[in-house]
């Protein structure tokens, strides 16, 4: 591609994005369950456990496993064509019924792409212990053609011969609320965005988190890392953030609007955490490499099921792939090319050490 080819298809890009910033896309608040669901729901945070919450490995299995759709409801707000399911997950440790924001992969574009989702889940694991994750539970699935057609009739075949529909669900928070609502009940102070200095200050589970999730944001180069891509959630330890909607990152194309609000693909917090810096510091070219295979569903019966192998699949650099009965799904090349590339220009920062919370 040309540059002036490039320039022309940015600008094309931009104006798409501009037009669509300028629309409303708030929708009415999300209803309660279609059935009432299984406690507990909250997502697990430092030193807790079951019966309080739920750990995310816990919910990984969940999702994992076989999937009843209960409902199909829009989500409050976004433009993706995004939904938010409550599901019955038919456990080995019995029945649970849960939420989920889930996207089909056959919704991406060239602006987002609901695979990226479940990529970001991963990059965060290579700084993050379970308790500290700040983006929720994510996993691929792929919905059985009947069952999944319940809901959208006209549903087509993600694989010419697998009667599926491939996408990802991520762990939808309960009683989480927008950075707006949380400013609005006097969970954050006065200001702009999710940012509270004086809350870094007081408050461990909102500094953890916040710095946490700045560095997520910068390193997978979020293309739309403003305010409404951050939810707020209260816990037992204080008030926790978590990043929602990462589709638009690991690439080169920002959102326009990001000239106009603060863009949090840069480091914007005062310190981030001395244990995550000390975790980049210790990745190798192996730990990257591993984001090439993040996910693998195998061919059982006419439809795809999650499998976790015993060999995973080696990755081709594509995004996607097939292996015989298997499909992969990860980072491609470029992707990872670029958390690794992000990582280093972190640690070679000259003022690292002032930045790192001891």
């Amino acid at each position: 591609m040309t540059v002036q080819a490039a320039a022309l298809r940015h600008a094309a890009v931009a104006s798409v994005l501009l037009a669509l910033n300028a629309g409303c896309n708030e929708r009415p608040p999300l209803g309660p369950p279609a059935v009432p669901l299984t406690p507990p729901t909250r997502l697990c945070g430092p030193n807790e456990a079951n019966p309080e919450c739920r750990s995310p490995s816990d919910i990984v299995q969940l999702m994992n496993a076989e999937l009843e759709i209960l409902s199909m409801d829009a989500t409050p707000t976004g433009m993706q064509g995004a939904k938010v399911l409550t599901l019955r997950s038919h456990a080995p440790r019995g029945d649970v019924v849960f939420r989920a924001k889930w996207r089909t992969q056959s919704s991406q574009d060239a602006l987002s792409e609901p695979r990226k989702e479940l990529a970001t889940y991963a990059v965060q694991r290579l700084f993050l212990d379970e308790d500290e994750l700040v983006v929720p539970p994510t996993t691929a699935h792929c919905f059985v053609g009947t069952e999944y057609r319940r809901f959208v009739p006209d549903a087509l075949h993600s694989f010419r011969g697998v009667d599926c529909e491939l996408g990802f669900l991520e762990y939808w928070l309960e009683d989480a609320q927008t950075v707006k609502s949380a400013r609005k009940a006097g969970l954050l102070g006065p200001g702009e965005g999710v940012w509270d200095r004086r809350l870094f200050e007081s408050d461990h589970a909102y500094r953890d988190s916040v710095s946490n999730g700045n560095l997520l944001t910068y390193l997978i180069n979020h293309g739309d890392a403003h305010d409404e891509q951050f939810v707020l959630q209260n816990s037992p330890r204080g008030l926790r953030t978590f990043v929602v909607d990462n589709s638009m990152s690991l690439g080169g194309i920002k959102n326009p609007m990001a000239l106009f609000r603060e863009d949090w693909s840069s480091i914007h917090v005062p310190a981030l955490s001395a244990k995550a810096v000390s975790r980049l510091k210790q990745l190798t070219a192996a730990d990257f490499a591993r984001l090439g295979n993040i996910s693998e569903l195998a061919l059982q019966g006419g439809t795809l099921v999650p499998v976790s192998p015993s060999a995973p699949l080696a990755s081709d650099g594509s995004p996607m792939s097939w292996n015989g009965s298997h499909l992969r799904i990860g980072l491609s090349a470029s992707e990872i090319e670029l958390v690794a590339t992000r990582t280093r220009d972190l640690l070679q920062r000259q003022d690292l050490d002032a930045l790192t919370r001891k």
